[in-house]
């Protein structure tokens, strides 16, 4: 299903806003699932925020701001802590916000990882597409 492209670049967002900050002891990456319901759409959701070297307690914090905004939505991800993100992501957002942490991107429609691209890069991260 394709959305406006204002719907695009807010789920884009949504995802690379984790990367305002980086996970538990011993845990790297913050995998968030679920359903948003925004301007009447559904979107399916699984994105990864993985910490490259980020203070552990940031990406904690940043995991729990992403899962209340999905919550303030009316759909709460589910959020598990791993060690790395899954592989076969559709593409990765590397250094977003100029910080240590790397955004994972999967179940997107492939008409929408151009906006995705764009907002990672707005966001001062380089895109590597996969």
């Amino acid at each position: 299903m394709r959305f406006a492209k204002p719907v695009r670049v807010f789920i884009g967002l949504l995802a690379v806003a984790a990367a305002v900050a980086p996970a538990y002891a011993g845990q790297n990456a913050c995998l968030l699932e679920g359903s948003l319901k925004f301007a009447g759409q559904t979107i399916e959701s699984k994105d990864c925020m993985q910490n490259g070297g980020a203070k552990p307690a940031d990406f904690l914090e940043a995991c729990n701001q992403i899962a209340k905004m999905g919550a303030a939505l009316g759909a709460p991800p589910k959020v598990t802590y791993m060690d790395a993100c899954p592989a076969q992501a559709q593409g990765v957002c590397v250094g977003v916000f100029s910080r240590q942490i790397s955004a994972y991107y999967y179940k997107r429609d492939p008409k929408d990882l151009p906006d995705v691209k764009s907002s990672c890069e707005l966001q001062g991260g380089k895109w590597k597409a996969k």
